[in-house]
């Protein structure tokens, strides 16, 4: 119910903006209903930053930003007010694609009217199933925004036009995160694109904290990589193997965290990453980051292998398979004995496997003993697949070996994306589950989130466990006649 705002209209707009800016999120949705001096406040502050997950929030969203002036209460430019935003759809691997192609257009279009009003974008994150436009990629990275530092999409070399047209910087801006995805070779990016990049590369050489640029980065972006001394912030790099032996990243001290782009079959020379201490890889190539005989041993205490991701959604999560096998001893206990050969123990596991095996677990448990985090993608249930594996119950054992585990989570994104699209047979069954968790109590003292399924989650708190965010199907996004309206205006 909104506030009693007798007599707001007297107070100072300072003591206003107060109110605004220290209410919760929550609360200012209530707050600008109030009237419509509060409204003028909280509303710019709503707007600054979103974060929406799902095609028809993000549909109903980005419809909202385009919208013209004339059409939003008071004649604002909503699209003005955003600073942060963050468009992600994590379904898009089970989605239906025949019905989820135009609405995904739509937003892509919608995109294209929006951003250029965004003057005060500073973080610019768009995960969604399609790629950028040439009029969205090259307003997001050619300076015309003054204030973005941190871009996350995905482009397409066809979406590029090579033409003599295309847009050139205006003021290279600086910035802390790259992300720029793609799937296609480099000879196919086009020679403006190529140049941009590098310019944005050269302008962020002190700055650039995470950079992403794909695969075949190496060849298309030849002329920085030679030409830029170091990049002395980066902590964060995902990038092929190769390009580690270019002039640019000569020094890479700074860098923590490290994602494979592409399969490594040799050792990495031993000054290259020496303060690595995140790495995401195939099993077998972390050994090229553990070798036996080293004089300096990388500090790795967090390891995800095959990029296994847990998401409660229909998906259960991602996962890129390069060598599993169908026993955890053929891959994964196997890579992890590298372990002892690094400079810090590990706190975080993240894998992908066929089966639960707990005598495995049991086998590594002198170099898991410190672990916080624990992530299992399985591809059959716990107790399921060829020649068995352990049930859930089965963990009790291994929760006695690591007195820190506060976090662990069991993904059925495999069978749900793979194997006829159903999770686990005991994915709602609660009670079943709750039974594991009252013997896990028993065994250890520091879990506090446990998930057996990718459908929902169960939380520790004070009187017991509870479970939350469970995942429900996304709304049917349907139009009111604007959509048609905007497609006639293309």
């Amino acid at each position: 119910m909104p506030p009693a705002t007798y007599g707001v209209a007297s107070l100072p707009v300072e003591l206003l903006h107060a109110i605004c800016e220290d209410a919760e999120r929550s609360g200012l949705y209530s707050i600008a209903l109030c009237d419509k001096t509060f409204n003028s406040i909280a509303t710019p502050i709503l707007y600054s930053t979103i974060d929406v997950q799902f095609l028809y929030g993000i549909y109903a969203c980005v419809r909202t930003l385009a919208a013209p002036p004339s059409k939003t209460s008071m004649n604002r430019d909503l699209a003005s007010y955003v600073e942060v935003i963050s468009l992600y759809d994590p379904n898009e691997r089970v989605e239906n694609g025949s019905k989820k192609t135009r609405p995904r257009q739509l937003i892509r279009d919608r995109l294209d009217i929006a951003v250029p009003r965004m003057r005060r974008l500073r973080s610019f994150t768009c995960r969604v199933e399609f790629d950028q436009t040439n009029q969205t990629f090259t307003t997001l990275v050619n300076g015309t925004l003054p204030l973005i530092d941190s871009v996350d999409i995905s482009v397409e070399p066809w979406e590029l036009e090579d033409t003599e047209g295309a847009p050139l910087s205006v003021a290279v801006p600086s910035f802390k995160k790259l992300k720029l995805r793609w799937t296609d070779w480099a000879p196919r990016l086009p020679t403006w694109y190529k140049v941009l990049i590098c310019s944005v590369l050269s302008a962020s050489r002190y700055t650039l904290q995470s950079l992403s640029l794909g695969r075949h980065a190496f060849t298309a972006f030849q002329a920085a990589w030679r030409s830029i001394p170091s990049f002395p912030a980066l902590r964060e790099l995902e990038a092929e193997v190769q390009l580690l032996s270019e002039p640019a990243f000569q020094d890479t001290t700074s860098i923590r965290q490290y994602a494979v782009l592409d399969m490594i079959y040799t050792q990495l020379t031993p000054t290259v990453l020496p303060n690595l201490e995140e790495v995401t890889c195939a099993p077998y190539e972390l050994k090229w980051f553990l070798p036996e005989r080293a004089e300096h041993q990388r500090p790795i205490k967090v390891i995800t292998l095959d990029r296994a991701r847990y998401e409660r959604t229909l998906d259960g999560g991602s996962y890129t398979i390069w060598d599993m096998a169908d026993e955890w001893h053929d891959t994964i206990s196997r890579s992890l004995r590298a372990l002892e050969f690094s400079g810090a123990r590990l706190v975080r596991l993240s894998v992908v496997v066929s089966r639960l095996r707990v005598r495995d677990l049991l086998d590594l448990s002198p170099l898991l003993n410190e672990l916080e985090y624990l992530l299992m993608m399985l591809e059959y249930a716990p107790g399921e697949g060829y020649e068995g594996g352990d049930t859930i119950f089965a963990m009790t054992e291994v929760l006695d070996r690591m007195p820190r585990l506060h976090t662990f989570l069991i993904s059925d994104g495999m069978p749900k994306t793979c194997l006829g699209g159903s999770p686990f047979y005991f994915a709602h069954d609660e009670a079943y589950q709750r039974r594991a968790l009252a013997n896990y109590d028993e065994y250890s003292s520091s879990l506090r989130r446990v998930a057996f399924t990718s459908e929902f989650e169960w939380e520790k708190r004070q009187d017991g466990w509870h479970p939350w965010g469970h995942v429900v199907a996304d709304r049917e996004i349907l139009s009111d006649g604007e959509d048609e309206d905007l497609e006639q205006d293309r």
